[in-house]
């Protein structure tokens, strides 16, 4: 055979390979949307999409802020742990080691001095008081620190035989108690505002049971007391202040819980790291809603890390998308079925 044929015919071989191979990576599950799917509209009785926020307008005095970012906006990278207080947003931006503060009312960012500088590693948790100081957990600080509104250090919590990885913090603000919970050493550590430590709540061990902890990943305060979410054995219970085991839900609802919030009709939220979904509970610990999924839509997530509601607004850190998704929540009578 002539050296001209063989070569067209290894040319058509070789198209017909592609072709093949083309046609299946186009039909490759995941590779390509079908023709004439569309991402369905977030429906859920509980909540209201609103709106998502990822990228900001810098307030004028953040002239160093622009300066070190290059411009007027700040786009986030990856928000891990927020909080809400006096029509204020707080964000722990670990994509830029950065504590924002957003006012909700002005529409406007202004980083909070140099707050993210002092921590260590990515902040774990953030309670904000109504005074205005700010509470953030720094797990590889091994700390937790307490700044001023304009970020300056206040004051450091620490306890070395006790405090490994704190991941959530909370106040009492009636005492001025400090709670911080410890993912490492699996329970829950009461300081005083002094600083010292003075009470633990929990023990880690094999089948732990009631009151105590496998593997904290988050805690939140509440009317009721403390909702402490576990990702091996109890995965929600409710903790009085005083340490006292109330009860506990979600063991087959939940597989991995990662962040809590509680809104005012006493319904809790927990979002579930294992299919970036978010499941709300009756005040009684009884599942009455599953909503979103995996995925970049509105009400989709992707690592939902922290949770914080402000009057009837959700806030939901959505890590990966570099974003925070904000939902209406609706009384428990109104809503779409």
């Amino acid at each position: 055979m002539p050296q001209r044929a063989k070569r067209k015919r290894r040319f058509a071989l070789l198209a017909v390979v592609v072709g093949v191979v083309l046609a299946a990576c186009a039909h490759k599950p995941g590779v390509v949307a079908p023709v004439g799917t569309t991402v369905g509209t977030f429906v859920a009785k509980s909540l209201n999409y609103i709106q998502t926020l990822d990228t900001f307008s810098l307030g004028y005095t953040n002239k160093f802020l622009k300066d070190t970012l290059g411009n007027n906006t700040h786009r986030l990278v990856r928000p891990v742990a927020i909080a809400a207080r006096d029509n204020h947003l707080y964000i722990a931006d670990a994509g830029v080691h950065i504590l924002f503060r957003y006012s909700l009312a002005k529409k406007l960012l202004e980083k909070i001095g140099t707050a993210g500088d002092q921590l260590v590693g990515e902040a774990g948790g953030i309670y904000v008081a109504a005074s205005g100081e700010i509470y953030v957990a720094d797990p590889a600080g091994q700390q937790v620190l307490k700044f001023a509104p304009n970020g300056g250090v206040l004051q450091s919590f620490r306890d070395g035989p006790n405090i490994s990885r704190p991941i959530a913090v909370a106040v009492d603000e009636s005492t001025g108690r400090v709670f911080v919970a410890d993912e490492l050493y699996s329970h829950v550590v009461v300081f005083s505002a002094a600083g010292e430590a003075i009470q633990g709540i929990g023990a880690r061990g094999l089948n732990a049971g009631p009151g105590n902890f496998r593997i904290i990943t988050d805690m939140a305060m509440t009317p009721e007391g403390l909702y402490v979410s576990d990702r091996v054995e109890l995965r929600m219970q409710l903790i009085d202040l005083q340490g006292k085991f109330a009860r506990s839900f979600g063991q087959s609802d939940l597989i991995f819980p990662l962040a809590i919030a509680r809104d005012t009709y006493g319904r809790i939220y927990v979002t579930d790291r294992t299919d970036n979904r978010l499941r709300i509970f009756d005040s009684a610990g009884q599942l009455i809603e599953t909503v979103g999924r995996n995925g970049n839509g509105p009400g989709e997530f992707r690592l939902p890390n922290d949770m914080a509601i402000a009057g009837d607004s959700l806030y939901i850190a959505d890590s990966l998308n570099g974003r925070i998704q904000v939902f209406k929540v609706l009384p428990p009578s109104v809503g779409v079925i």
